[in-house]
């Protein structure tokens, strides 16, 4: 039994571990090339997969159908040292990303 709670302990940790992580499944922050390749004309279930939830979402309708801005913070680069954009806007509409955006300005 001692044997059996021993094995157990660091597998129940390895799991509940990566479970805290499934929400992002991309390593962030990411260069902006790389970023506009794997978001640029994607699936919105696509980007909460690999990005997580967003910080907030806003939208708006028009005869296009459904906008919706998500908003993440931190999660591409400006540089190679590291630094990053304080926030990245994902545009979808109609369930696909149709803009990208990264600025350093608090969005309105």
């Amino acid at each position: 039994m001692k044997i059996l709670k021993r094995s157990l302990a660091p597998l129940l940790f390895v799991l509940l571990s990566t479970t805290a992580f499934a929400n992002s499944l991309v390593e962030t922050p990411m260069d902006e090339t790389t970023f506009v390749k794997t978001f640029a004309g994607k699936s919105a279930d696509f980007v909460r997969e690999s990005l997580g939830d967003p910080e907030t979402i806003s939208s708006k309708k028009n005869e296009s159908g459904t906008v919706e801005f998500w908003l993440y913070k931190d999660i591409v680069k400006i540089d190679k040292k590291g630094k990053t954009f304080k926030f990245t806007q994902i545009g979808i509409i109609n369930n696909y990303v149709e803009t990208l955006g990264n600025t350093n300005r608090t969005p309105k």
